[in-house]
């Protein structure tokens, strides 16, 4: 078998984005665009109906918001719930639930409260639960089956004090002189469900056998060593339970370290519970940023209704009807890159790519949304729900929705950084291995093109031809930067560019399936999808070619002697004059 080009790759299975990195827009891969089966969706159907009656009978979300902190009752309920274990089979009490009715359940759950919502996903993305799947036989997996069965609630630990960014893990597992244990000790932070959780799974850098590796140590919380430490309160999601702890050569048997199999390619976390945060961040990011999306065209639509200036509704306005417009469509491009993103993998495509970008393209959709709900609801005022109850306004807590979506920004990897890495870790890898496509992609998408065309508006049409132009630009772009730089370490250095190109090729991506989805829509006489996909595709297109531009640039402003110069304390300081500069 060949090796990956990159962690994400796996020789033989291709996938949509994949090829846009190559050069193709492989329109045969997403025409006709996937819907979820029939028999899928009405059991989603019925479970999201439980769901929402569910939370709703957990948590009130006000309280929550007020007082930081979800009941331990709520959490007691959650626990004896399937809940915790949507994906897991019936035998252990789980919902064996498809990953589209998984991410269908955790939106309608964050629809009414985030924080449970959040502590839904955790356990259905990188709690034990999901970690079941991967493990082979042995004492670890029948010690995780039984607390699984039993409702276990878990904790991720990977965060340390340093960051999250740096790929080399400070906390470590040292051998015993016996060999039958590891000894723990380290730092974690922002761990979520850490306040009451019953296992651990700590990251830890383990040095053995002369090689230094990164492993899964489930570690039990109470064991001697450990130490809870503050719980962590963010800006937004009030009420999420977050923490850190410390562990002070804390006893692991060695039956309880995950030792995967090597992998080809060195990555931040290990190869296959990475593989399970990338489609975590699904349910912890995108599936909490659609319920945000969905709530604020709700708000919109309402405040629309019933504001008027100078006796005209709000509603009648160009300018208001262009921002309501907006967030349909935008809305409508986040429902296409989740959907996509967890039935591609039905149809034989390798779904990592889609899950690795979707994180930023959710969470940064979301946000302007929000920000236009926030613009749409000034003309009553900048106030919290509390407020506008006091005085009889309706009581919409968008203060609480900005917020938590600025936070979606930055949970699971911040916007601009996870960018870079997408071109660092996978872009240029197909520039290196001489893997890029001249004309074969193109000439098998040549018949799905055609049909794709044939269903949509002239307006889309030439949005479809713009996209093929962009993305052999794109490839072109690539090919002269991999050629200006041919040592890793200078292209590398290129962070600015890097970013603009990651960019670039994910935009492309988020308006083709915009376009296929409208498609399959058509098909379905639903007429409506093609005016919020030429809304879309209109920005996208836009927002391309900035970005296209900033990735050409060979001149830029010098941000960094600007930089070095403040930080030093060497220039510009009179940009602190007349402000207090001391204390808090």
């Amino acid at each position: 078998m060949s090796r990956p080009l990159n962690a994400m790759n796996v020789p033989g299975r291709t996938s949509f984005l994949e090829e846009i990195l190559r050069g193709s827009l492989r329109l045969d891969l997403v025409h006709p665009f996937p819907a979820q089966p029939e028999n899928d969706r009405k059991q989603g159907d019925a479970l999201v109906a439980d769901a929402k009656e569910f939370a709703r009978g957990l948590v009130d979300p006000a309280l929550v918001e007020k007082t930081g902190e979800l009941p331990r009752e709520a959490v007691k309920r959650l626990r004896e719930s399937s809940y915790v274990k949507l994906q897991s089979p019936r035998e252990l009490g789980g919902l064996d639930l498809s990953d589209l009715n998984t991410f269908r359940v955790v939106q309608a759950i964050s629809s009414w409260s985030l924080p449970l919502g959040l502590v839904v996903a955790v356990q259905n993305s990188i709690g034990f639960a999901p970690l079941l799947r991967l493990l082979p036989e042995g004492p670890l997996r029948d010690m995780l089956t039984e607390r699984v069965a039993r409702g276990l609630i878990s904790s991720f630990a990977d965060t340390e004090p340093s960051g999250a960014a740096n790929h080399r893990r400070e906390t470590v597992a040292v051998p015993t002189e016996d060999g039958h244990a590891y000894l723990v000790s380290g730092e974690k932070v922002f761990s979520g469900n850490a306040p009451f959780a019953e296992l651990l799974g700590v990251v830890a850098t383990v040095q053995e056998d002369g090689r230094e590796t990164r492993r899964l140590v489930v570690v039990d919380p109470d064991a001697p060593g450990v130490r809870r430490s503050a719980e962590h309160e963010f800006m937004g999601i009030k009420g999420f339970p977050n923490g850190g702890f410390t562990l002070d050569r804390v006893r692991v048997p060695r039956d309880h370290v995950f030792v995967e199999k090597p992998s080809a390619h060195d990555v931040r976390i290990t190869a296959q519970a990475g593989g399970l945060a990338i489609l975590g961040r699904m349910y912890l990011i995108a599936a909490p940023a659609l319920a945000i999306s969905k709530l604020c065209l709700k708000w919109s639509r309402e405040f629309a209704v019933r504001r008027r200036v100078d006796g005209v509704p709000l509603a009648e306005y160009e300018e208001i009807q262009h921002l309501i417009g907006q967030s349909l469509a935008d809305t409508f491009a986040l429902e296409a890159v989740a959907e996509w993103s967890l039935l591609c993998e039905d149809a034989g495509l390798n779904p990592l790519f889609e899950q690795a970008v979707a994180k930023n393209l959710c969470s940064l959709l979301c946000w302007g949304v929000v920000d236009r709900t926030m613009s749409l609801f000034a003309a009553e005022g900048y106030e919290t729900a509390a407020s506008k109850a006091r005085r009889g306004a309706p009581p919409v807590p968008l203060e609480r929705a900005f917020r938590d979506a600025r936070n979606l920004r930055i949970s699971g990897g911040v916007d601009f950084q996870l960018d870079y890495w997408l071109s660092k870790l996978a872009i240029f890898s197909y520039h290196r291995a001489d893997a890029l496509d001249y004309g074969e992609g193109t000439r098998q998408a040549a018949g799905a093109r055609q049909r794709l065309a044939a269903v949509l508006t002239p307006r889309n049409r030439r949005h479809l031809d713009e996209l093929h132009q962009t993305v052999e630009e794109f490839r072109d772009r690539c090919a002269q930067l991999a050629e200006t730089y041919p040592d890793d370490e200078a292209l590398f250095a290129q962070e600015h560019t890097l970013i603009a190109v990651a960019r670039w090729a994910t935009e492309a991506m988020a308006a083709s399936l915009v376009l296929a989805r409208a498609g399959r829509r058509a098909g379905e006489h639903d007429t409506e999808a093609q005016d919020l996909a030429d809304i879309y595709c209109t920005g996208a297109l836009r927002r391309i070619a900035g970005y296209a531009r900033e990735a050409r640039e060979e001149e830029r402003p010098d941000t960094g002697r600007a930089a070095r110069r403040w930080v030093t304390g060497d220039g510009h300081g009179g940009l602190l004059d007349d402000i207090v500069t001391g204390g808090s």
